[in-house]
């Protein structure tokens, strides 16, 4: 794998352990979608959302 990125909750300042990998940006979005919905609320369909979570990526 070549571009690997992370994300992790915590890196939005949520109380959560939950951390996913993915190689690229893109498909990492895909990965946590479910997650950040069911469990924060959050809608990446909204594209204030989409940037913090595209900030947070590492």
């Amino acid at each position: 794998m070549q571009n690997v990125r992370t994300f992790r909750c915590k890196d939005l300042g949520l109380a959560c352990e939950f951390e996913e990998k993915a190689e690229g940006e893109n498909e990492l979005m895909k990965r946590i979608e479910g997650h950040v919905q069911t469990a924060h609320q959050m809608n990446l369909e909204h594209p204030e959302v989409q940037e913090r979570v595209r900030k947070a990526m590492k």
